[in-house]
């Protein structure tokens, strides 16, 4: 009885233990657009949000939730990215500040990026008005 009840305990240990090595969470920014460039043309440091990377997206962010060391406001980002077609619903205006969320995968201590989207404006909804 007492070997069962250490193996369980063991394999609860082992478990809880793999889930705490990996935190899946999103990163929202608020950031304009300053260039979008074929990802070929780039040189520079990139963080690759896509699985199929073909544009580079830079961009200076204005502000971050959460805070992270990864972005700050003021910092000049490049993001590789499929499309900015599919990114943007149509093509990026330079200058234009977006909001953006960005799924963050932490796992054994290594961070990767995932789907960088573009957040819609939400419209209030809209109310009857008593006559």
């Amino acid at each position: 009885m007492t070997r069962a009840l250490t193996i369980l305990a063991a394999s609860l240990f082992a478990c809880s233990a793999a889930q705490a090595q990996r935190t899946n969470d999103e990163i929202h920014l608020r950031a304009t657009v300053q260039d979008v460039v074929l990802l070929s043309h780039f040189s520079g440091k990139i963080t690759l949000v896509d699985f199929d990377p073909r544009f580079a997206l830079t961009v200076r962010v204005e502000s971050v939730v959460p805070t992270t060391t990864n972005f700050t406001p003021g910092a000049v980002l490049a993001f590789a990215i499929h499309s900015p077609a599919l990114l943007f619903d149509g093509e990026a205006a330079k200058g234009k500040t977006y909001d953006f969320s960005l799924m963050r995968e932490v796992k054994h201590g290594k961070i990767r990026f995932l789907g960088l989207r573009v957040e819609k404006a939400r419209t209030a909804p809209v109310r009857a008005v008593p006559e």
